[in-house]
């Protein structure tokens, strides 16, 4: 068995695609595990944009107000499952209603939440896993490094997990958190006396600022609302009224988990520390030390880091939807030899791996950067329904117009807000970013058409190309560096195509093309051989000024075939060791610009080593 094989598990035929209808209770599991994992560092996000003094004052009400906020958005997703029953993803209903520009932006920052998302949950899974375990402290890169080649290779391998399975994390962190936040509201507690019970003449426009940008950080709790909305056909039917019942339910689940730490965190004057999360010191004042409490942390990785493998499944998807449209490179919408995305999931591990190693697996420096990208997709998605309902005017269009318009609205103050109150913090490279992948799509996708255009029948030309050669005695020119087996194979091949053959030396080495020149008479060659001179020690350009000589002589033989020698190791690595002259040669011929529109053919004669 091959090792690539062994990691990465045996080719999968196409038809053993298979489609698994969800129940609402494994599909809370599966598309919520996101956006659950997010009270992990929501309310932590909070307190530490407010500190200990402010946050008494104003983490509840900030908390309050993202809550209902998240209600906004999720009666706004609700209007979107019924208008998309086959997954109304923000590009798709963005797209669709408000034009490709539209589109391509909201397709550009879910690109970059997804790739946030990702190493996010993972900065925040090693927090908790060092918040329980204080002697890993100053290992949080390596320790998402470890997590991201694990969720890597799972999805790699484009294993499918029972859904059954996948639920038991969820459900096993939504329990404990519950739990912790039925026993931590009914303990006794006393707080320090040295609280104020009120601010005294508070700088208005200082406490206003801070607390917009508590409001911007929390919103973080927000993210991969619209996972369910994007994911209608994978439930059971009636699929459409069951996604909108999962969501509901997630909604409700969400708010009860993020208002209920909040409380505690306000009840046990929690704050932000720098090796210990609010979740672990919540737990510790709730659980003690014990079993519970390791439990609630090792739950707490658990789902951030299945909130990565979510990622890991959304972003090779998105990429292959853009990729069809022609908008990245096609290779995106081709299914590995197990059935993933692996073109998607590659270079989403490499964008990651790249921003965990700069911010160093810091979860508050990577969350500035995070909201902005999901809100863009927010109010373009909600924008995109309110133009879907006014153009259908379905039933109660009115009503729905109004719901959508409400939801997007909404989403676009706290835009601005995020925007406003982040930008400095790291904000602006998305503000930036997303822009430019616009600028990025937009190009790739004229290039494709471009081609289209010049490879279409349409455009004419056909009868030259499907004329037939007719005794037809080509220019050929073979390039030769000494004399090998490979060499041998491509003048023999090039004697086969015609009588007017010319071999090609470039005089680098004085030494080497005497031994050529003698080795060349030696062999009584009837093929000539031209010695070119290269006083700057160039191969391609002297042979290229050869080669077009060539072409202008005896124009009606058309452009001189170059028949290309080369030999291809026995393993892959050793190509390292070669100078690699044919590549060089091919890429030169290939992109160098030509005034002739003619064809140049190249045939490279490979000599298949056997060490």
């Amino acid at each position: 068995m091959k090792l690539i094989n062994l990691i990465f598990g045996d080719p999968l035929k196409t038809e053993n695609i298979v489609s698994e209808r969800l129940t609402k209770t494994k599909a809370l599991a599966i598309f919520s595990s996101d956006v659950l994992s997010s009270v992990a560092y929501a309310t932590e996000e909070i307190l530490l944009a407010l500190g200990l003094l402010f946050s008494f004052f104003f983490s509840l009400p900030i908390a309050g107000t993202i809550v209902g906020l998240l209600f906004v958005i999720s009666i706004s997703y609700w209007q979107t499952i019924e208008a998309y029953p086959n997954g109304g993803g923000a590009f798709v209903v963005a797209k669709d209603n408000l034009g490709e520009f539209f589109g391509l932006i909201a397709g550009a920052a879910l690109l970059i939440d997804y790739t946030l998302t990702v190493t996010v949950s993972l900065s925040a899974g090693a927090n908790a896993i060092i918040s329980a375990f204080p002697s890993l402290a100053g290992n949080t890169a390596s320790i998402c490094l470890s997590a991201l080649l694990v969720v890597v290779v799972s999805n790699l391998r484009g294993t499918k997990e029972s859904a059954s399975a996948l639920s038991i994390p969820t459900y096993f962190f939504i329990g404990l958190v519950f739990l912790m936040i039925v026993c931590g509201t009914f303990s006794s507690y006393t707080p320090p006396k040295s609280l104020p019970k009120k601010l005294s003449e508070p700088m208005s426009l200082m406490v206003f600022m801070l607390v917009l940008r508590a409001f911007a950080s929390g919103c973080s709790l927000l993210t991969g609302i619209d996972t369910i909305a994007s994911g209608v056909t994978a439930f059971k039917k009636p699929q459409y009224k069951n996604a909108q019942i999962t969501l509901l339910f997630m909604a409700v689940i969400l708010s009860s988990m993020f208002l209920g730490i909040t409380f505690l965190a306000h009840k046990y004057r929690v704050t932000s520390l720098e090796n210990e999360t609010v979740v672990s010191q919540i737990a510790k004042n709730v659980f003690g030390c014990g079993f519970l409490y390791y439990c609630v942390q090792f739950a707490t990785a658990c789902i951030l880091f299945l909130a990565a493998n979510t990622a890991f499944s959304g972003f090779p998807r998105l990429a292959g939807i853009l990729a069809k449209e022609k908008y990245i490179p096609t290779r995106f919408a081709k299914l590995g030899d197990r059935l993933a995305f692996s073109n998607g999931i590659a270079l989403l591990a490499l964008v990651v791996t790249f921003l965990i190693i700069i911010f160093n697996g810091n979860c508050h420096s990577l969350i500035p950067l995070y909201s902005l990208g999901v809100f863009t997709s927010f109010t373009l998605s909600q924008a995109g329904m309110v133009r879907y309902w006014i153009k259908n005017r379905r039933d109660n269009w009115h009503v729905k117009v109004a719901l959508n318009a409400f939801g997007a609205l909404a989403t676009f103050v706290t835009l601005l807000i995020i925007i406003d109150s982040k930008f400095m913090q790291g904000a602006w490279i998305v503000v930036l970013l997303i822009p430019i992948l616009f600028c990025v799509f937009r190009k790739i996708n004229r290039r494709y058409a471009a081609t289209n255009v010049e490879l279409d029948l349409k455009n004419g030309g056909v009868g030259e190309l499907l004329k037939p050669i007719k005794n037809a005695q080509p220019k050929v020119v073979v390039p030769v560096s000494r004399i090998h087996k490979g060499t041998l194979a491509a003048l023999r091949f090039a004697a086969s195509l015609s009588n007017d053959v010319m071999a090609v030396a470039v005089s680098i080495n004085q030494r080497e093309i005497d031994r050529l020149k003698l080795t060349w008479r030696s062999m009584n060659f009837s093929i000539p051989l031209a010695l070119l001179e290269s006083p700057y020690r160039s191969v391609v350009n002297p042979f290229l000024d050869f080669l077009y000589e060539q072409d202008e002589r005896d124009p009606e033989k058309g452009k001189a075939i170059v028949v290309m020698p080369s030999f291809v190791p026995g393993k892959f690595w050793q190509n390292i060791l070669h100078n690699q002259t044919a590549t060089i040669f091919k890429t030169a011929l290939l992109y160098r610009k030509q005034k002739s529109e003619q064809t140049r053919i190249i045939v490279e004669i490979p000599y298949q080593m056997k060490i």
